[in-house]
């Protein structure tokens, strides 16, 4: 929730942000007639990508207030879609039983969308907890409402906690972001330790380092907007990279200056998003910044970056993975062959 007792209306936020063109005196002036309930038509600009929320450096929580005057003016995205996205998401019954044990892993419902990201000796050993019962709902914050993500968030909780782990590993970094940061913010606690893919993966590599040969590829991350929500944990990643024998090229738009990835879509014709073709000139930045420093591949943590981002990579010469995929590769393991390239 947005903290106006924290805003001195700096102007920062917005100054810092990608997609606008405010100076810090124009963005300050802007963000307070936003707070004082005024119209602004940049509101429909934004790509609701939560940088600003990490910009902030008096944990204001600007995007939140960002968030809340969306679904307040109600016409963000098309009302039909988002209805119909509402339902498409909407989990029925009770979550399939799992393997007791002290820890499981989340794989929300990535499996349908690249299942061969969870596949191989990294998701073995590891009760899986797969599909809607699991979905943290982020995606509705990239169509302007909080209200769903909110009040479907108690239910998402209690569907993980039913599988009576201590700790649950989050395959996606929405579903871990979106408890981590979020949840606290609506006085939701965790009944179970939050464990990040980056930290599992670490740790994995770490107790199997015989088994790795070092890649020696220098590789771009993209890194996703739901990482704004739990920057705490990137320092895992450079810890996986240095494992696997991976240079992480030093570039513009990486760490807290990542571009979006800019996906429109979710699912066969299903168009999100209010970026459209004006936001190809960033995704065209973002791959010429990663081929321009070197990079062989780009490696993705969220799904959506990789859908939005592979082909235009692939075509500039560069090839895409997967974290888990390049943590695979090192461990010895072949890609299986429904994986794009």
């Amino acid at each position: 929730m947005f903290q106006e007792s924290k805003c001195d209306f700096c102007g920062e936020c917005l100054e810092r942000c990608h997609y606008f063109d405010f100076n810090r005196e124009s963005g300050g002036r802007e963000f307070k007639k936003l707070v004082e309930g005024g119209k602004v038509s940049w509101l429909y600009d934004c790509v609701t990508c939560i940088a600003c929320n990490e910009y902030c450096t008096r944990g204001a929580r600007p995007f939140d207030l960002i968030l809340q005057r969306m679904e307040e003016a109600g016409d963000f995205a098309d009302p039909v879609l988002l209805d119909q996205m509402a339902e498409r998401f909407k989990p029925e019954g009770e979550p399939k039983a799992t393997e007791k044990g002290d820890r499981a892993m989340s794989v929300c419902v990535m499996t349908g969308n690249m299942p061969w990201a969870i596949q191989g000796q990294l998701f073995e050993n590891i009760p899986l907890l797969k599909g809607k019962h699991y979905f943290c709902n982020v995606l509705f914050a990239h169509m302007g409402n909080e209200s769903i993500m909110r009040e479907r968030l108690k239910t998402m909780v209690d569907n993980l906690a039913k599988s009576g782990a201590k700790e649950i590993v989050f395959v996606h970094d929405d579903c871990y972001g979106f408890l981590k940061d979020v949840a606290p913010e609506y006085g939701v606690e965790m009944p179970f330790r939050l464990v990040h893919l980056f930290e599992y993966l670490r740790d994995y590599l770490k107790q199997h380092k015989d088994r790795i040969t070092k890649l020696n590829m220098n590789v771009a991350y993209q890194r996703p907007c739901a990482s704004r929500y739990s920057p705490e944990k990137d320092p895992f990643l450079d810890e996986i990279f240095e494992l696997i024998g991976v240079t992480r090229v030093a570039r513009e738009y990486d760490e807290t200056n990542a571009l979006c990835c800019g996906v429109e879509v979710a699912g066969p014709n299903l168009k999100l998003f209010p970026r459209g073709k004006n936001f190809a000139p960033f995704r065209d930045k973002n791959v010429k910044d990663a081929k321009d420093h070197g990079a062989e591949a780009m490696v993705y943590l969220c799904p959506m970056c990789f859908a939005t981002l592979n082909n235009k990579v692939r075509e500039a010469g560069m090839k895409n993975y997967m974290i888990s995929d390049i943590c695979r590769l090192a461990l010895g393991e072949n890609m299986p062959e429904e994986k794009p390239s």
